[in-house]
Parts: structure tokens; sequence; C-alpha cells
């Protein structure tokens, strides 16, 4: 793909990161703040995953934000052009959200046309997002997710694969220690998304589920992978994976 070209397509694509949720499972370091506003090293976590969205040319980004924590946000990234974001807009959302896919759905008028990374604000891959992103560019229709292989899948969608294809995405199992690899939530999709997220059936949770959405594209053989290498992290996991960024980003 000519240089010209990929650009354009770069300039299609826009960002939404999630930046919503309770985060309980950092508490009590989130009694006062939003989990992604927690230091990871010496950055904000937003900011790291901001930065890997910008290093990989996606410059037009969408926020969602708790709405408690509105203003803090705001204080700190204001219109994200230091960050060398060309536009970034902010939607509240409430503490008591509806899933993942609802979320998603709130940024339709911003899409357009145009293809979207779907990013949850509390994960780090050390190596950078660029690799997926320039597979999804190439990819005509459909959706893509970023996967990484791990040895114990116990709490993560275990995820079985063909070639480059998805064929099915097992339920986090807590019980389940295999190996293979696993989702990492970080999803891209084209724009017909957002028909696909109103064909939805609210979960016994009363929320719309991400893997329901996901495997829409999983029967219709349209969801594709890019496995990662390195270091990654969920932060939101728990109190020691967050230490554990932390250390790892410390010097960073």
């Amino acid at each position: 793909m000519k240089f010209d070209t990929f650009w354009k397509q770069y300039n299609k694509m826009r960002g939404v990161i999630l930046g919503g949720g309770k985060g309980t499972r950092l508490y009590p370091l989130t009694s006062e703040t939003s989990k992604h506003l927690l230091l990871i090293g010496n950055k904000p976590l937003i900011i790291r995953v901001i930065e890997q969205l910008v290093k990989a040319g996606i410059i037009d980004i969408l926020l969602l934000i708790d709405e408690r924590y509105a203003s803090q946000f705001m204080r700190l990234l204001k219109d994200g052009a230091e960050l060398g974001i060309r536009s970034l807009a902010y939607v509240w959302q409430h503490a008591d959200g509806k899933g993942i896919p609802t979320a998603i759905s709130q940024i339709e008028n911003f899409v357009g046309n145009n293809k979207i990374i779907v990013a949850c604000g509390d994960v780090l891959i050390e190596n950078g997002i660029n690799k997926p992103v320039s597979d999804f560019l190439q990819q005509k229709d459909g959706a893509r997710m970023i996967t990484a292989h791990v040895d114990d899948s116990s709490g993560y969608s275990l995820l079985r694969t063909q070639k480059d294809n998805i064929n099915q995405i097992y339920p986090k199992n807590s019980q389940c220690h295999k190996s293979g690899l696993i989702d990492l939530g970080i999803y891209m999709y084209h724009s017909d998304v957002f028909k696909k997220i109103k064909r939805l059936v609210p979960s016994e949770r009363g929320e719309t589920e991400i893997w329901d959405l996901n495997n829409i594209y999983v029967k219709n053989k349209k969801l594709k992978y890019t496995a990662i290498n390195g270091w990654w992290s969920d932060v939101g996991g728990g109190l020691e994976t967050y230490l554990e960024a932390h250390k790892q980003y410390e010097n960073k």
C-alpha cells in the first residue's frame, strides 16, 4: 500500500477509549478518582493508553469518562493537543453503565462512516499496537481483535483460531487454566458495528455484552486477530497487577 493511501486510511480511523467503570478491584486507590487517572510510572494510565493510539496514527479520539470524575479528566487532558491528538471529545458515562456495546453506541455520530478502534482504558501493550492497526486498515470488512498468548487463561476469554480467523470465543472462566490466545480488550470495527449493537439483547446482568457483539462476527466468519508480543498488562485487574505495571514503567 502506498504511503499516501495508507495515511488517508489512518485519517479515516477514529479511536474510542473506554474510561468508565467503578475500579472496584483497585480500591482503595479508586476511592476518590478513576483508575484511569492513577499513575503508572510518572504518567497517568489514561495518558499511556492515549499514547498507544497516537503512536499508531490514531489522532481523532473520543473518551468515554465516568461522570463522577469528568472534571479531573478534562483538567488533565484539556483538548489533547499536547499529546499529539488532532481532536479530542468527551462523552459522559453514568457510573452504572449498561455494557461496553451500549457505551460504544454513544459515539455513532462521532464515527460516521469511519473505522474505529475501541480500547479498554486500562490495557497497556509495551510494544504498541501499530501492527494490529496496520492489519485492520487493510481489512475490507468485519472486525479485528488484539490478542496475546498466555500459559494460564484463568479469568480471560480463551480463543479458538484458524489461520488469522477467530472461530470461537470462550466465556471467561476462572477455573480454566489452559494455555492459548486470549482477548486483550482492544477491538477494531467498521462503521456497520452500530447496526449490530442495536440488535443485541441485554444479558441477565441487564447489560449488552461485548462477547455477544464479537460473536456476531465469529458466526459470519468475519472476526480476525493480531497477536502481540512482549509485555502487556490489564492494569485494572487488581492491586498486584497495578503495582507490577507501575514498576514496569517507573523509569519510563
